[in-house]
């Protein structure tokens, strides 16, 4: 009998190890061109082929859903969600997010005006104060800028969405727009608004940004392996294929 329920358990581990081998993991995401976004109903972007390719060779699958921000974080904080994909690290995110340690892309924060503005940027917000600025609701633009913003000084006008951000600048709600600069790339080309705009110099922060898993999910160990597979994907040139397949939508022509 003790044979024959130690096989039985055994034959159950190995199915239950199976199981998980092979599951799929439902991710939520937010609009973040060239990063993560939506065309012809395929979710595509730099970050969605990464953890695509990560969780592939990881042995799993992956569900994945483009959200506003907000909703993105609450249902990953509910468990409604077991990750999102790509976060900054904040205080507040951590009471409800395990964050990947190995980050999954570095970006860039920039700042953008009208080609006919004079405003000059030395590297020093603090001297941007009295002009005004545009950013999307609910996204983090580093911590250096976010910040800043709560600091009050920042006169701060909100959009729904980048394109809306952009036409926005456009129509002079404001005279300043940050952005993530590569998204500001892809979507003034996009929108054929690419010579209206400069980008001013020097860029405001170099982030980095992070897979965060829900904590309600109890996905540690999932956590380091992913850490691992991501340091692999950048070792062994994947990254660098990745960028050149996104080249002509992160690089001005």
């Amino acid at each position: 009998m003790r044979t024959i329920f130690h096989s039985l358990l055994a034959i159950l581990l190995a199915l239950s190890c199976s199981i998980c081998f092979a599951a799929t993991f439902k991710l939520a995401s937010l609009s973040y061109p060239p990063y993560e976004y939506i065309e012809q109903g395929e979710v595509k972007g730099i970050a969605v082929d990464i953890i695509k390719e990560a969780f592939r060779l990881m042995g799993h699958q992956v569900s994945i859903n483009i959200y506003p921000m907000r909703r993105s974080l609450e249902m990953v904080k509910n468990g409604e969600a077991d990750g999102i994909f790509t976060v900054f690290k904040t205080p507040e995110r951590e009471k409800y997010i395990i964050y990947s340690n190995e980050a999954v892309l570095q970006l860039t924060i920039s700042l953008w005006t009208r080609n006919d503005s004079n405003i000059n940027f030395d590297g020093e917000l603090a001297r941007l104060a009295p002009y005004r600025f545009g950013a999307v609701r609910g996204i983090s633009y580093g911590s250096r800028f976010d910040e800043f913003i709560k600091s009050g000084v920042l006169n701060v006008e909100l959009a729904s969405d980048q394109t809306s951000a952009i036409r926005m600048a456009l129509a002079q709600r404001f005279d300043i727009l940050i952005s993530n600069h590569a998204g500001a790339i892809h979507e003034m080309k996009k929108m054929g608004l690419l010579n209206d705009f400069k980008v001013l110099y020097p860029v405001v922060q170099e982030q980095e940004t992070f897979f965060g898993f829900a904590k309600k999910a109890h996905l540690e160990p999932l956590r380091d392996e992913l850490d691992q597979v991501l340091k692999q994907l950048k070792q062994n040139g994947y990254y660098d294929l990745i960028y050149k397949k996104y080249r002509d939508v992160v690089t001005p022509r």
